[in-house]
């Protein structure tokens, strides 16, 4: 307070009161920024997709540590030098784990490691399976990945920082930490109508009954609980329900499944407006399939959920229409693309979601098409598409053997999406108003005391009108791709079955699983944008020079290459250096005219790829005037204007 009493006494020389007043703003910078690191890690942050701002979620998920969890951030320095990107990537990544240590209040440690070659470093990395990325030739390994642990030595690593998955860097890292953090397993509750557990075709291809592929890939990371199709009550520790080929489920099943969703239960369901897989079922199931037909809705829910899934059609796409072989009477099979059958890429799949997010193919087979339903509540959000190339088949031109030629050749195009998968999100109502329905009345052939319920559901409460946190729903109008047939290929490896995936259908699978037994904070986690900052108007300049210059670069280099083929042929092939037998009078004259036309083709080439640059040039001086001059001038005016408007009230006054 002496210092500010003496500046306001104005005690002393101007250049003393000047002196002063410095010292008191660095004073003030200093004790300013020991505060806000001792009590807050308060930046800034004026990215357009608030990279360096942590979520919700996220908080939300540090907030649950309980004990300690150590972070080892392994980052090969020289990695960053021999591939700038990476450096850039390095430093957000670097960035956003020490808002995660400050944001947790003690309960993270970051320790960070560069790991060079035969050191300690190095051991760890390798223990802890972080992946080795060769930097040379020589093979020299550089890492780039995290590995965490808790107090119960649960260890979950990111083996190496992929740029391609920048967007969702803050997803990884709170997946990472919420798995340390609750370190259970996530049981799926799985009601299907569809024999998963048990493969019914096995025994006819000689194989041992087991599950289908992808329900064995499932429990490899998850608890798979079945649960009967006529249940009354879903479990309390169900973390999430895979509902699949809903058919005929009474209404108590459907009251059940509408409460667990309601209580916030998360659900993933399959339904088919013709599910192949069902049709495709041997005997004894035959006689089943014959009598129903293999389709499946779940109309009542989706109407209180707010979507609905068209009756009666699939979605054909003659864009991205699966290639099968079609027998022809009398001659080889034909192949030829069959429009019901779809293998979709990942230009239809949405990229901002994390359970589509760097798949490349989905296959699915006669799919249904998904639409909101008008005056929802919820938030429809589409996760596989069709291209524009699409139309809606009657189920009727599909089922049993289809005439694959006939569906292409009347093929008529609608120009719009359909969606085949959605995430739908948000608050809804009971599709039950009146409450619980009353069980039918007892048949005249039941005997004995009706059945108890399981021992583990959730005790009778009053039944929930509306949800009491936002539901999340994953709904996917096709079975068919869970079907093996579809989506893997699988073969015997020395008395083992091993299967290749040939599309991401499993992936997709564990992607949602994960994302909703998650809960809400990893699925608010959509993705980010990216650091790494593209120079549109110079990529733009890029590409409208190259159009310009293409052709004349292209001509020039084609006649610069005709002038060295020629000029090797009259030398002997030792080019224009090498040694070369005596060339008469003429052969010289005629070497050294190509070698002329050689030096004015290569300076007319120069000058287009100059020319190619000076947009760029020009656009660079003026950043550079932007970034160094303009503020310095800026200020050297302002501080002008001010003393002459100083002078000008010492003149008055």
């Amino acid at each position: 307070m002496r210092l500010f009493w003496l500046i306001g006494q104005g005690s002393g020389s101007r250049g003393g009161r000047a002196v002063i007043a410095l010292a008191a703003i660095g004073l003030i910078l200093v004790a300013g920024n020991v505060i806000v690191q001792r009590f807050a890690a308060v930046r800034l942050d004026l990215t357009a997709e608030q990279l360096y701002t942590l979520a919700p979620g996220t908080r939300r998920t540090l907030a649950k540590i309980e004990e300690p969890i150590a972070l080892r951030y392994y980052y090969s320095s020289r990695l960053g030098e021999a591939v700038p990107a990476y450096g850039v990537y390095a430093q957000r990544v670097r960035g956003l784990l020490d808002q995660y240590v400050a944001a947790a209040h003690g309960k993270l440690r970051l320790e960070v490691y560069d790991p060079q070659p035969f050191t300690d470093a190095e051991d760890r990395a390798v223990a802890y399976r972080l992946q080795a990325v060769p930097l040379n030739d020589q093979g020299e390994p550089v890492y780039f990945g995290l590995a965490a642990t808790n107090s119960t030595d649960d260890q979950q690593v990111i083996a190496f920082f992929n740029p391609e998955r920048e967007r969702f860097l803050e997803y990884d890292l709170t997946r990472l930490i919420h798995a340390l953090a609750l370190p259970k397993r996530t049981v799926v509750g799985l009601m299907s109508s569809l024999p998963l557990v048990v493969d019914p075709t096995a025994p006819l291809q000689g194989k041992p009954v087991e599950p289908l592929a992808i329900v064995k890939q499932l429990r490899q990371v998850d608890d798979v609980e079945p649960l009967s199709t006529d249940a009354e009550a879903i479990p309390a520790k169900i973390d999430a329900l895979m509902l699949v080929h809903p058919q005929k489920l009474s209404d108590a099943t459907l009251f059940a499944i509408d409460q667990f969703v309601l209580n916030g239960g998360k659900a993933i369901v399959f339904v088919d407006p013709y599910s192949e897989m069902q049709a495709a079922l041997p005997s004894p199931h035959a006689e089943a399939a014959a009598a129903a037909p293999p389709a499946s809705d779940l109309a009542p829910l989706f109407k209180a959920w707010g979507l609905t899934m068209l009756p009666g059609v699939v979605a054909g796409d003659r864009q991205d229409a699966r290639r099968v072989a079609v027998p022809v009477e009398g001659r080889p099979p034909q192949t030829m693309d069959y429009v019901g059958w779809l293998n979709l890429p990942a230009a239809n799949l949405d990229p901002d979601d994390p359970i589509t997010a760097n798949l490349h193919e989905i296959t699915m087979a006669t799919a249904g098409i998904l639409e909101p339903a008008e005056g929802a509540t919820t938030h429809f959000q589409p996760l596989i598409r069709t291209s524009l190339d699409a139309e809606k088949l009657p189920v009727d031109k599909v089922k049993d053997l289809p005439d694959v030629a006939a569906l292409l050749a009347q093929f008529r195009p609608e120009q719009r999406q359909f969606v085949l998968a959605a995430h739908v999100t948000g608050d809804i109502k009971t599709a039950f108003p009146d409450g619980k329905p009353s069980p039918p009345p007892p048949s005249p052939h039941d005997v004995g005391p009706p059945p108890e319920p399981p021992k583990d559901s959730v005790p009778p409460v009053a039944a929930l009108k509306q949800s009491v946190k936002p539901v999340n729903i994953v709904v996917v109008a096709d079975t068919d791709m869970l079907d093996d047939r579809f989506w893997a290929q699988s073969r015997d490896f020395f008395g083992q079955r091993v299967v290749e995936p040939v599309s991401n259908n499993a992936d997709f699978l564990a992607n949602a699983i994960e994302v909703l037994a998650g809960g809400e904070d990893l699925i608010g986690l959509r993705s980010r944008g990216s650091a790494a900052r593209p120079f549109e108007v110079v990529e733009r300049i890029q590409r409208a020079a190259d159009a310009r210059y293409a052709a004349e670069q292209q001509n020039l280099q084609q006649k610069l290459k005709q002038a060295e083929a020629k000029l090797r042929s009259l030398t002997g092939g030792k080019g224009e250096g090498g040694s070369q037998p005596a060339a008469t009078a003429e052969q010289a004259k005629e070497i050294d005219q190509f070698r002329a036309d050689m030096l004015a083709t290569r300076q007319q080439l120069r000058q287009v790829q100059a020319a190619e640059r000076q947009d760029i040039r020009h656009l660079k001086v003026i950043l550079e005037f932007f970034d160094i001059a303009l503020m310095p001038i800026v200020v050297i005016a302002a501080a002008v204007v001010l003393a002459a408007l100083r002078r000008r009230r010492v003149a008055r006054g």
